[in-house]
């Protein structure tokens, strides 16, 4: 039996689309200690619930070093909109 992943979410051969962050959220991810998690030889981070990770091995990183490295939000699990979105209401 084959079991689809949820229609957000690409295949896993596909790497996911970029979160569109704007400005102000990504002047406020930037100064974040939230751990996100990365792939090895993947371009984006991700929340740890995120979908298109599915059991990958994975390494948990700040955000903001993540952002440093060079890696990006994926726009499937948001990481940027719901780290801001937390410590605004923290």
């Amino acid at each position: 039996m084959v079991v689809a992943a949820p229609a957000d979410t690409p295949p896993a051969d596909e790497e996911p689309p970029e979160e569109d962050t704007d400005a102000a959220d990504l002047l406020a991810v930037t100064d974040l200690v939230d751990e996100v998690r990365v792939l090895d030889e993947r371009p984006r981070y991700h929340l740890s619930s995120c979908s298109w990770l599915a059991g990958r091995p994975t390494l948990g990183l700040p955000v903001q070093e993540a952002r440093q490295l060079g890696f990006t939000p994926c726009g499937v699990c948001t990481p940027d909109g719901v780290l801001v979105r937390r410590s605004r209401s923290a």
